[in-house]
């Protein structure tokens, strides 16, 4: 999700960036802008995604509890702390991979567009 999120975002600002670029913004204040609203956003989700997931795995429990099968929830700290770490290496590993492509953007299809 947060690799798609980060192309996406990519993709439709692309314009933008290059534009930054163009101004006189460096690769590294460009990838800042960039790379900066997706660790907020980032960051504002993942207590939101902890307790719909939360949720989410309670209600499934809840829907396999019959008399034969009987399933405990076992959420503890250590398994909130895991997603988290996985979510936020996952973002990591994202935003690099986006802070090398905003490096070869078209700045010179900025500079021939009328507008």
């Amino acid at each position: 999700m947060v690799y798609n999120s980060a192309r996406i975002s990519l993709s439709e600002r692309g314009r933008d960036l290059a534009t930054l670029r163009v101004v006189g913004f460096t690769n590294r204040e460009v990838a800042g802008v960039m790379l900066g609203e997706l660790a907020i956003l980032t960051v504002i989700a993942l207590p939101i995604g902890l307790w719909i997931g939360g949720l989410l795995a309670n209600s499934i429990v809840e829907a396999a509890d019959t008399e034969s099968i009987r399933l405990p929830l076992i959420l503890t700290s250590e398994s909130y702390a895991t997603a988290v770490l996985i979510v936020l290496m996952s973002a990591a590993i994202s935003f690099a991979v986006v802070a090398r492509r905003i490096k070869h953007l078209d700045l010179l299809g900025v500079l021939k567009a009328r507008e």
